[in-house]
């Protein structure tokens, strides 16, 4: 079988003898550096066959430091901060690798310290709470196209970040403080690489600054701010709007209020316009509490995400899922009834993949591939697993059912129903709608 394209490595047993050192082997090799899935291939005659208690006693292996320090450069280390003490308008955006890190105290140091606002990439929000006041994320369009200095922290200038090029100056700096250095110099010429582990690069960084101390020009500061709040009081706007049928931004909205009274949850988010709006929408308080598609926007990971989220932290856990999406992995609803997880999901039912395009291919009055059943009552599924379920049509009901759901700690679904001409293909890359709707 050929995996290693899909995989950090591969590896084969080909006796049992070796299940122990292979395993830690698999181990070590996934969780050392930047970390990744290891495929292990058991042959049939492998897990058939026998051994002794006595000797297969022999063979397991304790993984000793699995993912040991890597230390920076001092030098580029020092580099770094000389950039930043230099820069008129820096900012630092944190990506999934400083969630992983865990150097959520010296990330929060060292911003503070030096004053220097901050965007979260989608899994990163919570290191620093999204409501803290060097976040720049409500003005995160105008901090890209007019920060002269970057520091990327476990982020990469991916697609997500339109590899560095869309929307931002064409004379940006970067520091980027990664653990892998062939991502250094991907799509960007990267200034100062900082390559090591982010707890050690983060360390060092400290130190430097305690060394050269700096602060970020208040001038920055203040005129992200302005941005920060016009943007504010337009999203306000969207979201005090009641309209009937729900729309998106009403309806997280309501989901917001009760999230904000419940900071210990685990959030689980699919879907594309569900996605991209409750990323906007919905604060994070904790690091490594959110958990979506990432970078390659693969559907179908949100009940796996939520089983995962709740067996491990014993918390409860809220899925927020586009229509489409939750068909994906949506029977595994039959998992966490049975095992009675704290799990409340929530589906923003609009009838549509996207939204639907209304276009029928077929000439013959067929719906489009692209249109679900908006009178779908996804709430039904529950009687069948013996969970709860049920269908709000307005944000009192929504918030009420949210908040019972949480506190009842009972599978729970939740079907919004949301106007079926609400959204596009996407918030953030209209530009693929179909021409029948782009620009609606």
């Amino acid at each position: 079988m050929r995996q290693k394209p899909y995989a950090k490595a591969a590896f084969r047993v080909n006796q049992p003898q070796d299940l122990g050192i292979a395993l830690a082997r698999a181990i070590r090799v996934s969780v050392s550096g930047r970390p990744g899935g290891v495929y292990l291939d058991l042959p049939a005659n492998v897990l058939a066959a026998t051994m002794e208690k006595d000797e297969a006693l022999t063979t397991i292996v304790k993984v000793e430091n699995p993912s040991p320090a890597l230390l920076p450069c001092p030098k580029s280390v020092a580099s770094a901060i000389s950039l930043l003490a230099k820069a008129e308008r820096p900012l630092v955006i944190l990506g999934k690798g400083a969630a992983y890190s865990q150097a959520d105290e010296q990330l929060r140091e060292f911003i503070e310290s030096a004053q220097i606002p901050f965007l979260p990439m989608s899994m990163a929000k919570g290191i620093l709470e999204d409501t803290h006041p060097l976040s720049a994320a409500t003005a995160r369009s105008f901090a890209l196209a007019n920060a002269d200095v970057v520091m990327l922290v476990g982020a990469r200038l991916n697609w997500l970040l339109a590899h560095g090029k869309k929307g931002w100056a064409a004379d940006t700096q970067f520091i980027q403080l990664d653990i892998e250095p062939q991502e250094i110099d991907s799509n960007r010429p990267i200034a100062v690489p900082v390559v090591g582990d982010i707890a050690s690069s983060m360390q060092g960084m400290l130190a430097e600054l305690k060394q050269n101390t700096f602060t970020t020009p208040l001038v920055w500061r203040d005129i992200l701010n302005i941005h920060k709040q016009q943007n504010a009081q337009k999203m306000h706007e969207k979201l005090s709007t009641d309209t009937q049928p729900l729309n998106y931004f009403n309806a997280l909205s309501a989901v917001r209020d009760v999230l904000r009274e419940n900071q210990d949850i685990y959030l689980v988010n699919e879907g594309a316009n569900t996605l991209d709006n409750a990323r906007n929408i919905i604060d994070m308080y904790k690091p490594r509490r959110r958990l979506d598609c990432g970078t390659w926007g693969v559907m179908g990971i949100g009940m796996g995400y939520a089983i995962g989220a709740s067996v491990t932290s014993g918390s409860p856990v809220v899925a927020i899922e586009g229509d489409s999406a939750f068909g994906f992995s949506g029977m595994e609803i039959e998992t966490i009834c049975r095992y009675n997880l704290p799990v409340t999901i929530v589906i923003f039912n609009n009838g549509g993949i996207y939204r639907g395009d209304g276009v029928d291919l077929s000439g013959a009055g067929a719906p489009s591939p692209t249109d679900l059943l908006h009178h779908a009552r996804y709430d039904k599924l529950m009687d069948a697993f013996r969970g709860v379920g049920y269908n709000v049509t307005t944000t009192d009901e929504l918030r009420h059912a949210l908040t019972t759901g949480i506190q009842s700690r009972k599978p729970t679904i939740i079907n919004v129903v949301i106007d079926p001409a609400a959204g596009t293909e996407s918030g953030h890359i209209t530009k693929l709608n179909p021409k029948q709707v782009a620009g609606n």
